[in-house]
């Protein structure tokens, strides 16, 4: 059994998770990013995320980020308020299969549904069959694929939209406002 804790994200972070998503970036299935962003607009990425959402890392007993996720609007009007668009990201030397990436999204789905919020979407570059797989373990639907969106490294690249039901409430009117993260109690 590999030991680890998920707890709240914070700046010193930054850095890890800079780290982390920057693994992915040169490869052509996983992300749509071409250039990893500084290690200070992931600092700012942090702090501005928890103003209303979740942030959250997978962190080993001796202190190493294996993977982080989080929360941000879906949409930005209203009316999408009470969905959450997440990501999740694993280091790509995690353990595999030592159930990290479930940790985290019961983590963030808990806390999202004790928040108010109804639905997680995930929005996964087509090829990535990883993800497409743990998402639909984790009880995601796909709610639409649309092809040739993007070009990176010289492909057309599709994303296929994905969503969770995870409120407590199925009438509109019993649905109450989302409570933002820094008003939640963990």
């Amino acid at each position: 059994m590999f030991d680890y804790k998920i707890r709240v994200a914070d700046e010193n972070d930054a850095l890890a998770c800079h780290d982390i998503y920057g693994c992915y970036v040169d490869g052509l299935n996983v992300t749509f990013t071409i250039e990893n962003p500084s290690v200070e607009k992931y600092r700012e990425k942090i702090t501005d995320t928890k103003k209303k959402y979740p942030f959250y890392v997978a962190e080993s007993v001796d202190g190493k980020i294996l993977g982080y996720c989080c929360g941000e609007p879906l949409r930005p009007h209203d009316a999408y308020k009470w969905n959450v668009e997440w990501t999740i990201v694993l280091a790509p030397d995690s353990p595999r299969r030592s159930g990290i990436a479930t940790a985290l999204f019961n983590k963030m789905s808990d806390s999202l549904a004790r928040m108010n919020f109804q639905y997680m979407y995930a929005v996964i570059v087509d090829t990535n069959d990883a993800s497409l797989a743990f998402h639909r373990a984790m009880g995601f639907t796909e709610v639409g694929h649309f092809k040739n969106v993007g070009i990176k490294k010289g492909n057309w690249l599709g994303i296929v939209w994905m969503n969770k039901f995870i409120g407590k409430h199925s009438s509109p009117a019993d649905v109450p406002e989302p409570v933002w993260f820094p008003d939640f109690a963990e």
